[in-house]
């Protein structure tokens, strides 16, 4: 979603009284919003360069503070989106982790049994 659509959104759900009194953060909030979806996306195409993955995610992480408290400002609730991007993609790291050790681990077993 662009920022655009954020923030119509975001004017939606705030209504246009708390819009017209809080336009600048709700469009700080909306590019915010943007933003993780191009850093979440990044972060997805690069999940195999550790340090690259790593500083997409501080990155992101900075940013999702900066969205809660944003949201906390305007006194709305925070969309579970996030929350659920972020365990969705813990438990494809641990998945990912797993892989890598159990194909570690099958090839220390075959080297041993080849000796």
């Amino acid at each position: 979603m662009n920022e655009d659509e954020y923030e119509q959104r975001l004017r939606q759900r705030v209504g246009e009284a708390e819009y017209g009194r809080h336009k600048e953060l709700v469009r700080l909030l909306a590019r915010n919003l943007a933003l993780e979806d191009v850093l979440w996306e990044e972060i997805s195409l690069h999940l195999r360069d550790v340090n690259l993955r790593t500083e997409l995610l501080r990155q992101r992480n900075s940013i999702v503070r900066d969205i809660h408290t944003e949201f906390r400002a305007l006194s709305i609730e925070i969309p579970t989106v996030v929350e659920q991007r972020t365990e969705g993609f813990a438990g494809f790291l641990e998945d990912l982790t797993d892989d890598t050790t159990d194909k570690g681990r099958d090839k220390e077993a075959k080297d041993s049994t080849d000796r």
